[in-house]
């Protein structure tokens, strides 16, 4: 019992450090479960089939597709949020439009760029 619960319990903290570091929050967390399905698929398939419980035990085309699927959908969207990422590193060099003392007293040009 008191395994379970220490499982539990580091389960639980990886998965709201997940939603809290990992980018992507919840989104990517779900992207995870999916991979974690996945996973339990094939392990189970490899320690159960024809040792404990029926044929559902067993590797199936169906299986294999959503393998195939879930893998798919996950590289899918970690090159997408990677290259997200990359344009918003992108952005936070560039010059901001913004309005100098001068302007703001009435002194100077309209919509001077300044370094920011």
């Amino acid at each position: 019992l008191g395994s379970i619960s220490l499982a539990n319990v580091f389960h639980s903290v990886t998965f709201f450090v997940t939603l809290k570091y990992f980018p992507g929050g919840a989104t990517s967390a779900g992207v995870l479960k999916g991979l974690q399905a996945v996973l339990v698929f094939a392990c189970s398939s490899i320690v159960l089939c024809g040792r404990w419980g029926g044929v559902e035990m067993c590797w199936s085309k169906s299986k294999g597709v959503s393998l195939v699927v879930v893998v798919c959908g996950i590289l899918t969207y970690g090159s997408f949020t990677e290259k997200d990422r990359r344009r918003k590193d992108v952005k936070k060099g560039e010059y901001k439009r913004v309005r100098d003392v001068a302007t703001v007293s009435g002194g100077g040009e309209e919509g001077r760029i300044m370094c920011v």
